[in-house]
């Protein structure tokens, strides 16, 4: 079963590095990534 889980946390880091590094090419800080992450968890 743990197996499966790492899977799927390596899929998931996987697809959060590609949308963070998209942002970035965007011209987007890491600052503003955090700060909407922050404020997007707050809702």
């Amino acid at each position: 079963m743990s197996s499966r889980i790492d899977v799927l946390v390596k899929k998931l880091d996987e697809e959060w590095i590609e949308l963070i590094q998209m942002a970035r090419e965007m011209g987007i800080t890491i600052e503003e990534i955090r700060e909407f992450l922050a404020s997007e968890s707050k809702k």
